[in-house]
């Protein structure tokens, strides 16, 4: 089934650079966008009681854990090794 949406052109230049840098057209653009947004927004599943305390658990260390990154510190651990990649 065909029908039209209205959206304002801004957001239509959007969704021709879109469709340009994935190399779709603009139909296929929007609609992995819709689908995107609709699978990043979706509730979650539901766990059984034990996984979903598992699940909160572990937010918890992360949100504990997210408090303690220094802003524009790096993961770069190639200081460590040799050409070879073994201990320097």
């Amino acid at each position: 089934m065909t029908q039209q949406v209205t959206i304002r052109d801004e957001d239509f230049q959007l969704a021709r650079d879109s469709a340009g840098r994935l190399g779709t057209s603009l139909e296929e653009a929007v609609a992995k966008a819709l689908h995107d947004l609709h699978r990043s927004t979706a509730p979650e599943s539901t766990l059984e009681p034990g996984r979903q305390a598992e699940l909160d658990a572990i937010r918890a260390l992360v949100a504990e854990a997210h408090q303690h990154i220094i802003p524009g510190a790096f993961n770069d651990h190639g200081w460590l090794y040799d050409w070879n990649g073994l201990p320097g």
